[in-house]
Parts: C-alpha cells; structure tokens; sequence
C-alpha cells in the first residue's frame, strides 16, 4: 500500500510533468507561428539566440533526457488539436534539448506518391530516430541541409 506521503510526491510530479508537456505545447505553436510568418532559417536563428553555453553530461543523463522528451513531444503529436506539424515539433523538441546541452539534427524527408508532393521532418542523434518511428520516415528522401527551401509544406 502507498503512504499518503508517497501519493503527495506522485501527485506532485504528475503536476510538473503536465505543466512541461503544457510549456512545450506551448513552444510547438509559438514555432508554428514563427515558421507560417517568418520561415524556416529565420525561426531557427531566433531559437538559436535563447541556447545557453552547453554544460557536458555524461551518457546516462542524456538518455534520460531523450527519453523523457520523446515521452513529452509524442504526448503532444497526439493531441486533437493544437499540435503543430512535425516541423514545429521538431524545431521544438531540439530547442529543448539544445537547451539541456544535447545536440541533435533536424532531418527533412521529402515523398511523391502518385503525383502528390509530401514533406516530412524529425529529429535524429547518430543515426537514432527521436520523435518519429522507422516507419515514417523510410519512404522520405532525406534532403541534404543546404538543399532546404524554406517555403517547403510539411503535414
């Protein structure tokens, strides 16, 4: 049986969590925003104003990190609503993590199927998908960076 000190200290972590998922729901639809008005570089160069210097963490910790946020922007992706698309949650998720000193990099994939233009983006950090499934991204032809035309439409 738990102690009602034990479900206080639950209670309080549910509260913390909820208000990060909330702060970076947030964050999603501020990028959204900037990313409609502005475009991509432009965003990007905001984001990259509000990083910190990175202080280095060992292995451990940073998995702990990645985890916790791929937890965090997969709860947003399935919101109903008011979830940005996945450029806006990828910009997001990697400015969080840049914030915590892990770096990471923003892939966009691109897809003609049946005459139909489709775009796709998601994070990556040596080789490993952060914020998509293998299954996603496996039949998008991933643009080199300096290849990126910032008017692309992604879903």
């Amino acid at each position: 049986m738990y102690s009602s000190a034990n479900i206080l200290l639950l209670a309080q972590a549910l509260k913390r969590y909820r208000r990060v998922v909330y702060l970076n729901r947030c964050l999603v639809l501020a990028i959204e925003v900037g990313l409609r008005s502005l475009g991509l570089k432009q965003t990007e160069k905001i984001l990259a104003r509000f990083v910190p210097a990175a202080i280095p963490m060992d292995e451990e910790e940073a998995f702990i990190i990645l985890d916790r946020y791929s937890t965090i922007f997969n709860e947003i992706k399935h919101q109903p609503f008011l979830k940005g698309r996945c450029l806006s949650r990828s910009l997001a998720m990697q400015f969080a993590l840049r914030r915590q000193g892990i770096y990471t990099s923003l892939r966009i994939g691109i897809n003609i199927q049946k005459g139909l233009f489709d775009a796709h983006a998601w994070l990556e950090k040596e080789g490993l998908l952060l914020n998509d499934h293998p299954a996603n991204t496996s039949t998008y032809f991933v643009l080199p960076e300096e290849k990126l035309n910032p008017a692309l439409k992604f879903k």
